[in-house]
């Protein structure tokens, strides 16, 4: 009951609170902004906190090796102290740091000590540094795989994974935020990322997803320490915005109501995503595709939920003066809703599907400066 009050009052509180996040063009004072952040509940407050973040992408989520070589085995260096300072510096206030434990644990999913002392590593860069961090599940999908048929080896991946995480960073504060999985899915079928509304297979996956979900949450608290009130992102089926406004996708139970609902969004996908058959020019008629950050807002955002967009960008087509025309759309709409948006950057600079490279992580630059600085500019 509690829960259901505390809800209806965020909805008449919210109000004022997304007037907050007016984009780009924003210019309301600090002082009015932070009178309005105030009235938001802890979870949307903090999530609109987040601001702008960046993707330590095909990193420490690699899995073409199953030791420390796997940091770099997709072709990115290591990950660095002066790489995560430059990140701060270039105007970011978070980082997501994907994380691929898997390929990094005995056949009981005990984590590699070496493994968990590198990522701790990485992460303490990061805090350091003085960034908000996110660190997830990543590319692990096989082992949390959403079927009846293999739900309780997932759910035993999940909390023994999950238990060794949170104990190794129980310490850490609130700035250290966790995410159960990236994109869990029906993997190696025609339904992995889509399937007709109503399907059975989709909607059974998105049930088991809702059970993983749980069984992170619970894990989490239970490890004690500050983990008791860490904040948690939990995704939908392939963390897609239709699964996650599907009506069966539903939020865990959680003791200390401190979730975040976790997204991703390469939208317009024919913009974003689709370099052999989409379009690469941009002049807003396709906006209207964004609307589906206006639906996150009336399902969660107004019933005191966060909503986090850990992943977007648009490939690299040539089209530079398009992609920055995007980005201040895209990304400004989701600051005047208090989504935060976590840029995707696997290093990439080709022309084509799958190049989404921002930094430099040789010379420690950025590639494309003014596409960058537009995105973060949209949280000033």
């Amino acid at each position: 009951m509690k829960k259901i009050l505390s809800a209806l009052c965020s909805v008449l509180m919210l109000s004022s609170v997304l007037v907050s996040f007016s984009g780009c063009d924003s210019t309301d004072s600090k002082n009015e902004n932070d009178a309005d952040v105030a009235n938001a509940t802890e979870s949307v407050k903090f999530a609109a906190g987040l601001k702008m973040g960046w993707n330590l992408g095909n990193t420490l989520d690699a899995t073409d090796a199953n030791d420390l070589e796997s940091e770099t085995s997709w072709g990115q260096p290591k990950a660095t102290k002066e790489l995560i300072e430059f990140v701060k510096k270039s105007g970011f206030t978070s980082i997501r740091i994907p994380v691929s434990w898997g390929n990094h644990t005995d056949k009981d999913f005990n984590i590699d000590k070496d493994w968990m002392k590198r990522v701790t590593e990485v992460v303490d860069y990061a805090i350091d540094a003085g960034l908000y961090v996110i660190i997830n599940s990543h590319h692990d999908c096989d082992f949390y795989y959403p079927t009846e048929e293999r739900f309780e080896k997932g759910e035993k991946y999940i909390k023994t994974v999950w238990a060794q995480i949170a104990e190794n960073f129980k310490d850490y504060d609130e700035k250290l935020v966790f995410e159960s999985m990236n994109e869990p899915r029906l993997k190696d079928t025609p339904k992995e990322w889509w399937f007709q509304n109503g399907d059975i297979d989709g909607l059974i996956s998105i049930r088991c997803i809702n059970k993983y979900n749980q069984a992170f949450v619970d894990t989490v608290r239970a490890s004690g320490g500050n983990n008791a009130t860490r904040y948690l992102m939990v995704p939908s089926n392939a963390a897609s915005p239709e699964n996650t406004l599907n009506s069966s996708f539903e939020l865990p139970t959680d003791t200390a109501n401190r979730l975040m609902v976790s997204v991703h969004a390469y939208k317009p996908y024919d913009f974003a995503m689709n370099a052999a058959e989409g379009y690469k020019d941009w002049d807003g008629s396709k906006i209207g595709e964004l609307s589906f950050m206006d639906q996150l807002n009336d399902k969660f955002i107004k019933n005191g939920y966060g909503v986090v967009i850990g992943e977007y960008g648009a490939t690299n087509k040539g089209n530079l003066d398009a992609r920055v025309a995007w980005a201040k759309d895209f990304t400004g709409k989701a600051a005047s809703l208090g989504i935060s948006c976590f840029v995707w950057d696997n290093g990439g600079t080709e022309t084509g599907d799958e190049n989404f490279g921002l930094i430099n992580r040789d010379t420690l630059s950025l590639y494309y400066p003014e596409l960058t600085n537009q995105m973060i500019n949209c949280y000033k």
